[in-house]
């Protein structure tokens, strides 16, 4: 190997910072353009298939296994991704007199009131993926078929099973997950729909379901002048002071092209962690300060003498659980009646648990779809069905040309689905063990911290086992669901 496992942990972690520095310039909209084509290009000698080998031959962690293999796919597809990114970000769509840019058409379609609007918002949008996005998303997904059968690995799904990867195992718990749940969600969704938005569930689409979770109705119990002072006054009671975190930058800036949601940028964990907002207030723009918050926490808590892989690398779906121990404060009757001065609260908490139904719904059809096209099926075969298994999940048409869109890389479907379940049972234990109002609890806020300070060394799995002696498992959130919904 022509780089020691030490000096290999550097430039990966020079690499990864390099690389997270431009998403984070270009979604802050401090830059026009994502570049990651010249960063590629300057560690290209941590992905060649010699190098993979040696990693192998030298029984290498496999979070570095995995990081080479995404590398090596990632290196071989930079221009297109590029070229995506790029191409988003310069697409606009004329609505009548209206110039929206592509990346702004999701919230504009969420808060558009009028039903035959949204509907055709929704179908300027679908008709731009699938002209302008689709042929660059094909061809890397093709690319990306060739460049895992030079890894020697038959597929993507054969890859990540040799990377300590179960989606089969999972997607078994996601089915009963679907068969568990079918019917009452399908009772609730149609009742919210035709109460809230005014469309009957047949008639409904993704661009009405969109429209339901934007929830207008609840924007003046979450106004955006509280969004921060609450994420304060809520750290600040775990025993976190934000303001003196030298390790954390909160850009909160508002400028042109910044992205409009909030996201976290772990540039050099724990040293630079940057959290990105734009308060604009409503539930949903509370939900996704307080899930990159999490982020921002647990790689600013994580420890700096960890290895790399451990630090940056990891099991996501740990990183994930804690940003959704965070996010699912806001679904907390204590927490509301202690950070915010909230009308309904009962009417909220059920409306909140029929939406984490939904989405937990999306992922378990997303894993099952995205197994179908990671095994192999042919790409003609696979924009139907995506529709149909979509369909099936979130209960309204799903749009074909979504197929490649609607992606997340590396399985990572997979870490959000085991993130929801494990979220679920470790607050339960905090619950049981602190009380609901746990989050204002020093001694839960000092053991929290305690599991930030392990960063990524562990698999969810295993983490979950040592604080609470129980395994990931989705039946737990079917029955949660079953208790917030009866």
């Amino acid at each position: 190997m022509s780089l020691s496992l030490a000096e290999y942990r550097d430039q990966v972690e020079e690499m990864t910072a390099e690389a997270l520095e431009e998403y984070y310039r270009h979604g802050a909209g401090l830059k026009p353009t994502l570049e990651l084509t010249p960063i590629y290009d300057r560690y290209a000698d941590l992905s060649t298939l010699e190098e993979i080998q040696a990693l192998r031959a030298a029984a290498a962690p496999v979070e570095l296994l995995r990081f080479a293999s995404e590398t090596y796919i990632g290196n071989g597809t930079k221009q297109l991704s590029d070229q995506v990114a790029n191409t988003e970000s310069a697409l606009v769509i004329t609505h009548g007199e209206e110039q929206i840019p592509y990346r702004a058409m999701r919230p504009r379609i969420l808060n558009e009131p009028d039903p035959a609007i949204r509907r055709d918002l929704h179908r300027l949008r679908c008709d731009a993926t699938e002209q302008q996005l689709n042929p660059l998303l094909a061809e890397a997904a093709q690319r990306d078929r060739e460049l895992v059968s030079e890894l020697g690995a038959g597929s993507m799904l054969e890859l990540y099973e040799g990377l300590a990867y179960d989606p089969v195992g999972l997607a078994r718990q996601a089915e009963a997950f679907l068969d568990e749940t079918e019917e009452l969600y399908r009772r609730e969704l149609g009742r919210a729909l035709r109460d809230r938005v005014g469309v009957e569930l047949e008639q409904a689409g993704p661009q009405d379901v969109s429209r339901l979770w934007r929830a207008p109705e609840f924007d003046r119990g979450f106004p955006a002048h509280e969004a921060l002072p609450a994420l304060r006054a809520t750290l600040a009671a775990m025993g976190i002071d934000l303001n003196g975190q030298r390790n954390v930058i909160v850009d909160m800036d508002a400028r042109a092209g910044k992205h409009p949601r909030a996201f976290c940028a772990p540039v050099r964990v724990p040293q630079r962690v940057i959290l990105v907002v734009l308060p604009q207030g409503g539930q949903d723009d509370y939900h996704a300060l307080f899930h990159e918050a999490g982020h921002a926490e647990h790689f600013a808590h994580t420890a700096a003498d960890l290895p790399a892989e451990e630090r940056i690398l990891g099991d996501n779906a740990v990183t994930e659980g804690f940003a959704f121990l965070l996010e699912h404060l806001i679904a907390n009757p204590a927490w509301l009646a202690s950070r915010l001065s909230f009308p309904r609260p009962d009417e909220y908490l059920h409306f909140i648990a029929l939406s984490k139904l939904c989405y937990l719904r999306r992922y378990c059809a997303k894993l099952l779809y995205e197994i179908e096209l990671h095994r192999g099926t042919p790409l003609p075969d696979l924009p139907d069905r995506y529709a149909e298994l979509l369909t099936l999940g979130v209960g309204v048409p799903y749009p074909s040309g979504d197929y490649l869109e609607d992606v997340d890389g590396g399985f990572y479907c997979t870490c959000y689905l085991r993130a929801w379940a494990f979220e679920a049972q470790l607050s339960g234990y905090l619950k049981r063990r602190y009380g609901v109002g746990w989050f204002g609890d020093r001694k839960a806020g000092s053991l929290v911290r305690e599991l930030w300070n392990l960063g990524q060394s562990m698999r969810a799995d295993r983490l979950l086992d040592e604080v609470c002696g129980e395994q990931i498992d989705l039946a737990v959130l079917a029955d949660e669901a079953r208790e917030a919904l009866a």
